[in-house]
């Protein structure tokens, strides 16, 4: 079954931001996000659980810089990107709930 759109896009979005934080060499933060991508894209809500989740207390995603602008801006934008579409799709779960 194919995903819903939202969640198809938050998926590529994921994807990436996996790929650019691989290619400025940090696995750490790029296998934590392939963990949440793969829960996504198995329609698991937990991975925009876990995804949200990156970005509390300290040393958080939020936190993440390269020390290239260039880079440091284009993950601003993948991160701002991803977190819009984890924290929509948080809010249709809730209110799905009746939360």
């Amino acid at each position: 079954m194919p995903l819903h759109p939202q969640v198809a896009a938050f998926v590529a979005q994921l994807d990436d931001l996996s790929a650019l934080l691989r290619a400025q060499g940090d696995r750490r933060w790029s296998d934590r996000i392939d963990l949440c991508r793969a829960l996504v894209a198995d329609s698991n809500f937990a991975g925009v659980e876990r995804f949200l989740a990156l970005f509390e207390g300290p040393d958080s995603l939020a936190d993440l810089r390269f020390g290239d602008p260039e880079a440091d801006a284009r993950l601003a934008d993948c991160l701002s990107a991803a977190r819009s579409f984890a924290e929509r799709l948080a809010s249709e779960e809730r209110d799905a709930k009746g939360d």
